[in-house]
């Protein structure tokens, strides 16, 4: 229902697969929360039963980033306009992915710029307490070098 009050049905249509939605860091906060004269949902609706990816996830604006906070708490979203007052769904899987800094090399003290790893503490403090605390895994992924890409695979083939 939700991609059919969005346009994003063919006539008569039916969408039968979960929805991923990867939404640009630039995206608006109408974009993703939901806007428009009629009130139509925005991302984190249309990833209902779905995956919200955001990579580049602390480029996005502060205030997107702190609404995602209460729609994962209470999975809904209230878009509200002058002439409309809608609540949508948005019970979804977010997965974000975001450089340890700026620069993209906190690690990597050849290429990390001249304010790390400051800088790359500040950075990481763009997600709240709040925020952070509604992330049930967190992952970190070192480089990999160029050279042990083109090793030989060892293990058990497929």
């Amino acid at each position: 229902m939700i991609h059919s009050v969005s346009g994003l049905l063919d006539a008569g249509g039916i969408n039968r697969e979960r929805s991923f939605r990867e939404p640009h860091h630039t995206a608006s906060m109408a974009v993703i929360v939901g806007s428009g004269r009629c009130a139509k949902p925005g991302e984190i609706s249309l990833a209902h039963n779905g995956v919200l990816f955001m990579d580049e996830f602390l480029e996005f604006p502060h205030t997107v980033l702190e609404t995602l906070r209460q729609s994962l708490e209470t999975g809904e979203v209230i878009v509200v306009r002058a002439n409309a007052h809608i609540k949508y769904p948005c019970k979804f899987m977010l997965v974000a992915a975001a450089n340890p800094c700026k620069c993209g090399y906190l690690t990597d003290a050849s290429r990390a710029c001249s304010r790390a790893p400051i800088y790359g503490e500040d950075y990481m403090r763009r997600i709240s307490g709040p925020l952070m605390d509604r992330f049930d895994l967190r992952v970190e992924a070192p480089p990999v070098a160029f050279t042990d890409l083109d090793l030989p695979q060892d293990g058990e083939s497929s």
